[in-house]
């Protein structure tokens, strides 16, 4: 979805004010600001979904991470994603230990650590959260020195609005401020501070444009206290996807009151908060909790002035909680009538997913059957194919990731053919690679514990798999299939169990 952003700061006010930000005597201040942080050192192995038997080469990655109240201590999710050590120092007197993740939530970018050893804590100072800045709030980023004293550099806030994280389709509150943040080790990861205290994570800083994004601590707070409730999965949603409407054309079209503004409604999530509050696509959403929309989905916030109505629901409000939507519904030709429905607010589902957006850190799910190697569809596999994924990674399995959910949900996963281990039997399967398996022996693959019990009923001594779109059926000989598959194993290092 697109978004607006406020008005930027102009350059003149912004240097006028980084010059009497910067002068202020910010050494005294710092003094004790490193016993409220950990240097934290990620070990991450990425899963190999091309060869989910394996991970990929290892990377560090060391940053800063937060101490707040209750022995808790805060990174960003991409700081500990797949984190197979972690590691923990204080910043001066050189104390070390290692942690673990205690909550994760990679689409808001947020984790929490706990040390295995909370002597590490001993005599440090945690920060709480500052939930006053707006635009034109001046913060520091907080940053080491090589010998473990802190250091601060000024920014200042230039935007406020919901933007994108790095998780796909991920949109949030975000804090964009100007800044020139040195380089130093440990910066993957930083916190930013406004009158002593914790105002977000710097997630990402372009030295070219001197931006930086910055997760910001409404937000945190949200993430802190919902992640503490058992089974958390995420904060709140609707369940609902939108585009703007600007101008007056299709508004027209759909017979929307010429003084009503509003978003058009692109999908509905089956199942979701919205679906069940009677929504459905191609209704038009005039107003949210009471609150007029414009036609780019913004409404009028008492902290933050325009901004998306996403907020209202991710910061606003919990899982569970009412969220009340006004909405126009065409009746054709130009008529249709304005209803009021209230939705019960609900967090990420990952079983309505049938292509995950995201994998556990656990190895992913794979099978063999003899030479032919099986692997669930999701966004992390499409993303092997780089950056350009969606250009690059086959167009079918892209279409069936990005319309998920208009599909029936018939199945629990869509299986596809991951690779024709190259061996004597599979010459000429080479271009087989990507495609969906429909069935095999006359029985349809809706997930991947389907191909077990199908494969022990072959027909006339052969295994038939049938793929989607793929010229004609794939022929194994039932009798050799476990000792392909012994040798493929053999050969290509794949451990003995034959599902994860």
């Amino acid at each position: 979805m697109k978004q607006s952003f406020p008005t930027m700061i102009t350059p003149m006010v912004l240097a006028c004010a980084i010059f009497l930000f910067t002068g202020c005597g910010k050494k005294n201040g710092a003094a004790r600001l490193g016993d409220s942080i950990l240097r934290v050192t990620s070990t991450i192995q990425y899963p190999d979904l091309h060869r989910p038997w394996l991970k990929k080469q290892p990377f560090t990655r060391v940053g800063l991470g937060t101490i707040l109240e209750g022995g808790r201590i805060l990174v960003t999710a991409d700081m500990v994603d797949h984190a197979t050590y972690i590691g923990l120092e204080r910043a001066q007197d050189g104390p070390r230990g290692s942690a673990v993740v205690e909550v994760i939530d990679k689409e808001c970018n947020l984790a929490v650590l706990r040390p295995l050893d909370r002597g590490i804590l001993d005599k440090t100072l945690p920060l709480s959260l500052d939930l006053s800045v707006r635009t034109g709030s001046h913060l520091e980023i907080l940053q080491l020195e090589p010998n473990g004293a802190p250091a601060l550099s000024p920014a200042i806030v230039t935007t406020i609005a919901v933007m994108p994280y790095p998780a796909d389709d991920a949109n949030y509150l975000l804090y964009r401020a100007a800044a020139t943040i040195p380089e130093r080790e440990g910066s993957f990861v930083i916190p930013a501070l406004h009158d002593g205290k914790l105002a977000g994570l710097v997630m990402r800083y372009d030295s070219r444009t001197q931006a930086a994004d910055i997760i910001p601590s409404p937000l945190i707070a949200r993430f802190l206290s919902e992640s503490a409730r058992p089974g958390y999965h995420g904060l709140a949603r609707a369940g609902l996807s939108w585009e703007e409407v600007r101008g007056s054309t299709l508004r027209k079209w759909l017979g929307v009151p010429e003084n009503q503004t509003g978003v058009y409604v692109t999908s509905v999530v089956p199942g979701g908060p919205a679906e069940k509050a009677g929504l459905r696509k191609g209704d038009f959403l005039l107003s949210v909790d009471g609150k007029p929309l414009d036609g780019e989905g913004n409404y009028l916030d008492p902290l933050y002035g325009k901004i998306t109505f996403n907020n209202l629901a991710s910061l606003g409000r919990a899982p569970g909680d009412p969220l009340e939507i006004t909405y126009f519904r065409s009746c054709g030709e130009g008529t249709g009538s304005s209803s009021t429905t209230t939705l019960t607010l609900g967090g990420r589902d990952p079983s309505w997913e049938v292509s995950p957006s995201q994998l556990s850190d656990q190895q992913p799910s794979y099978t063999l059957l003899g030479p032919l190697l099986f692997l669930e569809l999701s966004r992390p596999y499409l993303r092997e194919w780089g950056a350009n994924w969606r250009t690059e990674a086959p167009l079918d399995l892209v279409y069936l990731d990005a319309y998920q959910d208009e599909f029936p949900k018939d199945r629990n996963r869509w299986v596809i053919l991951a690779a024709a281990l190259p061996t004597p039997d599979t010459m000429g399967m080479e271009n087989l690679a990507g495609k969906v398996v429909e069935s095999i022996n006359g029985r349809p693959i809706l997930g991947m514990d389907d191909i077990a019990e199908a494969a022990k009923h072959p027909e006339n001594g052969f295994e038939k798999i049938v793929l989607a779109g793929a010229a004609g059926p794939i022929w194994l000989d039932a009798s050799a299939v476990a000792s392909q598959e012994e040798q493929a194993r053999a050969r290509y290092g794949i451990p003995p169990a034959s599902h994860r």
